[in-house]
């Protein structure tokens, strides 16, 4: 006698949130330089988001130097702060993720880093 065993896989996926991501750099942001850069999550509200967890993702748009990532710590409701080092003046892509139970939500921008 044969038996047929089917095998059902779930997988948990999160969910877009809506929610608005944006950042702030010094305006005298240099290449080689510990910055700390500033990310605020706010929900479709405006309302802060609290207790995620937030990271940075760093490339440059122009060349393949790979990617670095800096986890943001929070340091107030819905503000988190991550301490990056541009290693070299160009456009950067700084791409923002947020996550907080099964809601997440992720941003691009692009910045120019002085020498």
């Amino acid at each position: 006698m044969r038996s047929l065993v089917l095998l059902a896989v779930a997988t948990a996926a999160a969910s877009a949130a809506d929610w608005q991501l944006s950042y702030s750099l010094p305006k005298t942001a240099k290449a080689n330089f510990d910055t700390p850069l500033t990310i605020t999550v706010r929900d479709a509200t405006g309302a802060p988001v609290a207790g995620a967890e937030v990271e940075a993702i760093l490339t440059m748009v122009d060349m393949d130097h790979g990617e670095f990532k800096a986890v943001a710590k929070q340091v107030k409701p819905g503000v988190y702060q991550a301490t990056t080092k541009f290693v070299m003046a160009g456009a950067w892509q700084i791409e923002l993720r947020a996550r907080k139970g099964a809601d997440s939500a992720s941003a691009k921008f692009r910045h120019e880093i002085r020498e």
